[in-house]
């Protein structure tokens, strides 16, 4: 547990934006996740990194967490300090077609203001829930477009050392990951800068209203946090999830959506185990009809 002398620095530090046993589920898009010791909200990059390397000399363990749109917090809640990613400022270099934003912007409100400049390259990303600085993290993508492709290059911070700004290519990408997924613990990205181009504004527009129809009609509503499995070379986990009768399927509060069978729905009082165990029921009878191990794209946050 943490020492009232910790929380006294924080509190000095960060005033009444500090919060002592906080129910996370009050954070969660899904409503899962036991109270955090001590819970920090982070305004800005340098926030970040201040809340970082204070909770790393009190010896404490720490976590960031921005729109927690695909990460699951355990019941028994979190140890140590939680850092809400808050920092939201944004840049437009109007010369180089290029926006620098901090990582806990919301990826949709960058992508509809891109939009309505005339600027194209994340027009794609319109209806994708979560923060920059996840969707960095997790290679976010929809529609053919995805992070990084659009990414000019971003900020990474790590206790012991300055933030510095990184290629491409130092996130090693791949589909929906990259080098830092559940690598909270370590490293997090604190800005990120996107090359865009110039656009016709009505045909932007237009692309943008018809990816949001989409995402309304494809996705369900209701406490989810987005597709559950990486999609299988060649295939959709939501077909084979269909394909082998699991729709409706349910454990406690999480139900396989009717609509998309690739999203768990959060219908009463989940639980994390509930949809662990839902998760865990998928994987084996999808793998026992057809061979296909589904990878969970769902952080799984252990204690």
């Amino acid at each position: 547990m943490v020492e009232q002398t910790q929380i006294k620095a924080f509190v000095d530090k960060f005033n009444d934006r500090v919060k002592v046993s906080v129910p996370l589920a009050r954070y969660s898009v899904v409503g899962v996740g036991g109270a955090a010791d001590l819970l920090v909200d982070a305004q800005s990059r340098d926030d970040l990194v201040q809340a970082v390397n204070m909770a790393d000399a009190l010896g404490l363990p720490w976590r960031v967490f921005g729109g927690l749109t695909n990460v699951l917090l355990p019941d028994d809640g979190l140890r140590g300090v939680v850092i809400v990613n808050n920092a939201t400022s944004v840049t437009f270099d109007e010369p180089n077609l290029r926006v620098c934003v901090e990582s806990g912007k919301k990826i949709v409100s960058l992508a509809r203001t891109s939009v309505n400049r005339g600027w194209g390259g994340l027009t794609w990303a319109v209806g994708l829930p979560g923060t920059v600085g996840g969707a960095v993290v997790n290679n976010a993508g929809a529609f053919g477009g995805e992070i990084s492709k659009a990414l000019y290059r971003a900020e990474v911070f790590s206790v012991g050392a300055s933030p510095r700004w990184v290629e491409p290519d130092w996130f090693d990408f791949k589909y929906r990951c990259s080098k830092l997924k559940g690598a909270g613990y370590r490293w997090l990205v604190t800005a990120a800068e996107f090359q865009l181009r110039l656009g016709d504004l009505e045909y932007l527009t237009q692309k943008a209203t018809e990816y949001t129809e989409r995402r309304g009609k494809t996705q369900p509503p209701g406490k989810t946090l987005g597709s559950t499995f990486k999609n299988p070379e060649g295939d959709y986990a939501g077909r084979l999830i269909e394909m082998a009768g699991l729709k409706g399927s349910r454990v406690g509060g999480f139900v396989v959506s009717t609509h998309h069978a690739n999203f768990f729905i959060n219908e009463g009082n989940g639980t994390a185990c509930d949809f662990i165990t839902l998760l865990q029921l998928v994987q084996d009878e999808v793998y026992r009809k057809f061979g296909v191990h589904l990878e969970s794209e769902i952080e799984i946050v252990s204690e």
